[in-house]
């Protein structure tokens, strides 16, 4: 009997949208087409571009992903690939690796080894993924952090 529903399965098209019912006051129903976002920050997997100088120092980066709009952080944990290796750069949320990585917040872009181009990792409990980040670093003093 089981594969009679495995063959129907693979034989019909498959739905391009979706239904939503609602029965808390009477009967409630419509169908809609679910669109997907290229570059939605839950389900994408594409860079999102943050542009700082690169005397910009960790804590402002920390401090812009809480405070954008965009992204409203509440404790975002970086790590990044620097010369081959996995780096963290800063993460609150884990008590013994905060105490290991709170020096960083004070040094710049630069000094953490942080290049234009390259890319950061950034998870925090407000996004069900973590996001990457494609940093566009200037040396321009004029160029103020968080422009993204």
């Amino acid at each position: 009997m089981l594969h009679h529903a495995v063959l129907c399965y693979s034989c019909a098209m498959p739905l391009q949208n979706y239904m939503l019912f609602n029965d808390s006051d009477g009967l409630f129903m419509y169908t809609f087409e679910a669109e997907r976002k290229d570059d939605c920050l839950a389900c994408s997997q594409v860079p999102q571009n943050l542009s700082f100088t690169d005397q910009t120092k960790l804590e402002q980066v920390i401090d812009h992903l809480q405070q954008s709009v965009a992204y409203r952080m509440k404790s975002p944990g970086i790590t990044t690939v620097i010369d081959g290796k996995n780096r963290t750069l800063h993460m609150s949320t884990i008590p013994s690796i905060e105490r290991k990585t709170r020096p960083n917040l004070k040094k710049t872009l630069k000094d953490l080894g942080l290049q234009n181009g390259q890319e950061i990792v950034v998870a925090d409990v407000t996004t069900p993924s973590a996001i990457i980040f494609k940093l566009n670093l200037t040396s321009r003093v004029d160029s103020g952090p968080g422009e993204a």
